[in-house]
């Protein structure tokens, strides 16, 4: 019986995926994410985990404009946090490179992030300030529409941004994320 199962949800997948006939990336095209992605420090050991989420249009079939949110959710490690948390906005355009449902992006956004610091057990005081720094990051990844209304994603994205209030401090990572999607066309 086992078998059975497993060879039927194969092949059933494996037809979905092959009856795929119809364009499903174009203009119009509406997408979102939710994952949780890890990262790692870049002036530090430390390694992190957000949760991501991203709401992306396709103005073209090689043109998007993109908005991506990370919510600060702790350390993957067991050391000190550098953060007592770290929200950041990117938004801006990726150019896509496309071939039938598999679409390979490089983007650049701007952003800000909204960081506290937890201050070295040497600072002179106990409490640091809330910074709003500004923040670049560029994302490399790759898509994969399995059907209408779903895809498959991996990318990974270079943070660059410094805390810039009463600790100035490095805050650049580098952030992975991976995971299943969801999509359709707004426009018909």
């Amino acid at each position: 019986m086992g078998k059975k199962l497993i060879i039927l949800s194969l092949f059933s997948v494996s037809f979905a995926v092959l009856s795929q006939d119809q364009t499903v990336i174009r203009p119009g095209l509406l997408k979102t994410t939710m994952t949780i992605s890890p990262s790692k420090s870049l002036s530090s050991k430390n390694s992190y985990f957000y949760l991501h989420g991203l709401l992306e249009g396709y103005l073209s079939k090689k043109i998007s404009v993109s908005g991506d949110g990370y919510f600060y959710q702790g350390m993957i490690n067991e050391a000190r946090s550098d953060f007592n948390y770290n929200y950041s906005l990117f938004f801006g355009f990726a150019r896509h490179f496309t071939k039938n449902n598999l679409d390979f992006y490089i983007a650049c956004q701007p952003g800000v992030m909204i960081t506290k610091i937890n201050p070295p057990f040497d600072f002179f005081w106990d409490n640091t300030k809330t910074a709003v720094n500004p923040a670049f990051s560029t994302s490399l990844g790759i898509n994969y529409y399995v059907g209408k209304y779903m895809h498959l994603f991996a990318q990974t994205r270079l943070v660059l941004a410094e805390h810039n209030t009463d600790y100035p401090k490095n805050i650049s990572d580098l952030r992975f994320s991976a995971g299943l999607g969801f999509n359709f066309n707004s426009i018909r």
